[in-house]
């Protein structure tokens, strides 16, 4: 978000030089303008999209590695960052369905643990971890 903001006050600063050495705002400099905001803004939702889903994905995977049985639907809450934002640690709530023996399954899982080591991000004792399921 930091980056975000940034861009935007080179991008006000730029529009202020073009204004200052032209002595105006044509129309092709408003064009242009409005070209780049779509462009970081659209680029920005995707990146901010793509790191949302990073931790679902990833959860979908190591469940299906250990238990081998793939979930069909998953929903996640992030616990941890509603009032304190951390970027090394973060505890989600997945909620998921599964068919286990031909009988679909709500399941939850209540305090998954993520930490980030160096560049990667791991799952906390995922084999110790408990989930409550009940048949549909």
């Amino acid at each position: 978000m930091q980056i975000f903001i940034a861009f935007l006050l080179l991008l006000a600063l730029l529009v202020f030089i073009i204004y200052k050495v032209n002595n105006q705002f044509e129309k092709r400099e408003f064009i242009i303008l409005s070209i780049i905001l779509v462009i970081t803004i659209g680029g920005y939702l995707f990146y901010d999209k793509n790191q949302d889903e990073r931790f679902p994905k990833q959860f979908k995977a190591l469940y299906l590695k250990h238990n081998k049985i793939d979930i069909s639907n998953l929903s996640y809450e992030l616990l941890n960052n509603k009032n304190i934002s951390s970027k090394n640690y973060f505890i989600y709530k997945f909620t998921y369905v599964i068919n286990k023996e031909g009988k679909n399954s709500i399941c939850v899982m209540p305090k998954v643990e993520i930490e980030k080591i160096g560049n990667d991000f791991v799952f906390k004792s995922f084999n110790q971890l408990k989930e409550e399921c009940q048949v549909q």
